[in-house]
């Protein structure tokens, strides 16, 4: 009779134990890792203190406009600047009008408003007008007007010898002469005056009565 081999159940049951112990170390070691910790510093932002652009500086202030040109005193009237018999070799007929006013869109009027010395003549039949200022000036100024009337005016060298500068131009029908001696700017105009030679007369009896 054969006999047949029986394995004692409590084999069979370490055995499976066996397999439940190793396969719980199998799926134990499949476990996913950790997640990364969501707690982790981030890194830190300037702040605005840091990141803000520089102050800037205040503009300077505008500096102030110049001074306007005032003449300096001079010591004449306008009978010590054309004497009578100055007028009268000129044409006797004019009269000096006390008080006048030139015109201040003229080179008289600006020097009108330099406060200089303005005289004013009248023809007795015509009604046409002379009108002679003088300012006095420093070297700054007058070169500043010696620069302007060049551009605006034609030189005359009849007025006289350099230093002396003469210039003379035509505007709205009235001759308008600019004479530069020493410190002084003179200034002629008049609707009697059609062309430089119209002046030197009178121009010469002011240059020479001008006080040193």
């Amino acid at each position: 009779m054969a006999t047949s081999l029986q394995f004692p159940r409590s084999s069979r049951s370490l055995a499976l134990i066996v397999a439940v112990s190793v396969g719980a170390v199998v799926l134990t070691g499949c476990t996913p890792g950790a997640e990364p910790s969501s707690s982790a510093t981030a890194t830190p932002k300037p702040t605005s203190s840091e990141t803000s652009e520089p102050t800037s500086t205040p503009s300077e202030a505008t500096p102030a406009s110049d001074a306007p040109v005032v003449s300096q005193p001079i010591d004449a009237s306008c009978g010590d600047l054309v004497s009578a018999d100055d007028i009268y070799n000129y044409n006797p007929n004019f009269t000096l009008v006390e008080d006048a006013a030139p015109n201040p869109d003229t080179k008289p009027g600006q020097i009108a408003g330099m406060n200089g010395l303005t005289c004013q003549w009248v023809h007795n039949t015509s009604k046409d007008t002379v009108d002679i200022a003088v300012a006095k000036l420093s070297d700054d100024e007058l070169t500043a007007l010696k620069n302007l009337a060049i551009t605006e005016s034609t030189p005359v060298p009849t007025y006289g010898a350099p230093p002396i500068e003469g210039y003379f131009t035509v505007i709205d029908s009235q001759g308008e002469a600019q004479i530069f001696t020493g410190s002084y700017w003179i200034a002629a105009r008049s609707t009697t005056f059609f062309e430089p030679g119209d002046v030197e007369e009178l121009a010469e009896a002011v240059m020479q009565n001008l006080p040193a």
